[in-house]
């Protein structure tokens, strides 16, 4: 796989779950609770349990969230930078309208890791934040966020992270078993690894880290921001395109109208150019009954597009919400 590919996806996933922040509070911390389907065990705030739709926990109440997103080993070097130099960090992280007011390092239970404060702006509201790197046996990015104006301490966000442990990385069958979706390899497809325990990565070929991005691969992605309404769908799923690594300039050939993971959905294909090679796509998208949608992105070299299509169109058939 592309590390920068899978870098941006993970990026776009963390920074869209800015939505579901809301304010902790001064509270009391329960007993340690591992994340599932990740390495991660924290002491959480009172009121915070296991999130439905992704990698993390949430309160019910408040609509806070923290998200544990996992890559791997090697990733670390690909972010680590951006956690050192407060100036690469606002230039990188102001792509995505988030504003980066602090760097500093606190003691966890994984050992000293950096800390961004900062603020994202999101649909006129802005949102405090709070981002973790820490390196275990996977690359682990942990995200707490809250809207601004809430009754929020940072006191307590940052005792909740200096809690933070690492273990052992759960297998691909407990981390596919967490996901908010269904869905099975085909060939010659197979599973690289999850993403933030909101999507699905695969490639087809002998590389499991492809830096080059000769490979082709799929990535399926549950959305983690608010519901659209399924008559902004089409639009939806171009906006989407355009913001895909590698994918900004696509020129697509084909929309059709589809049934994908058990809803009406949307079949984009056709053609971009990586590094001077020319790539053919499909993307996949349905939005579900909460009005949250997931996709599944495939790009191949166009030379071999048509012998992976086949496999491309048996993993869309496999994926189905999963029943919470």
């Amino acid at each position: 796989m592309s590390i920068s590919f899978f870098r941006a996806a993970l990026l776009r996933c963390l920074l869209a779950v800015s939505l579901l922040g809301a304010c902790l509070g001064i509270a009391q911390a329960q007993d340690r609770q591992a994340i599932t389907g990740t390495t991660v065990s924290l002491v959480p705030l009172a009121g915070f349990t296991p999130a439905k739709t992704f990698a993390g926990l949430e309160s019910a109440s408040t609509k806070a969230s923290l998200l544990v997103a996992e890559l791997p080993p090697q990733a670390h070097e690909q972010l680590a930078p951006l956690f050192k130099d407060i100036e690469k960090a606002k230039t990188n992280f102001a792509r995505q309208n988030i504003t980066v007011d602090d760097i500093e390092s606190i003691e966890t239970g994984a050992g000293p890791a950096p800390l961004i404060t900062g603020s994202q702006d999101v649909n006129g509201t802005s949102y405090d934040k709070w981002m973790v790197l820490l390196k275990g046996e996977k690359t682990v990015l942990i995200t707490v966020q809250s809207p601004d104006g809430a009754d929020l301490d940072p006191d307590d966000i940052v005792a909740m992270l200096k809690t933070v442990s690492l273990g052992a990385p759960p297998s691909i069958a407990e981390k596919l078993k967490a996901l908010p979706f269904t869905v099975t390899a085909a060939e010659p497809f197979r599973i690289i690894d999850t993403l933030g325990g909101a999507g699905v990565l695969m490639t087809a070929g002998p590389l499991d880290a492809d830096p080059s991005g000769t490979q082709p691969i799929i990535v399926v992605a549950y959305q983690l921001s608010a519901p659209i309404p399924a008559d902004k769908l089409e639009a939806s799923a171009e906006a989407l395109l355009k913001q895909t690594k590698n994918l900004e300039a696509a020129t697509i050939a084909k929309r059709e109208r589809v049934t994908f993971a058990g809803s009406p959905g949307v079949l984009l294909t056709g053609t971009a150019t990586d590094r001077g090679t020319e790539k053919r796509f499909a993307q996949y998208m349905a939005v579900g009954a909460d009005g949250r949608f997931v996709r599944l992105v495939a790009i191949a070299p166009a030379s071999a597009y048509d012998a992976m299509k086949g496999g491309i169109e048996k993993v869309a058939a496999s994926i189905a919400f999963a029943a919470k």
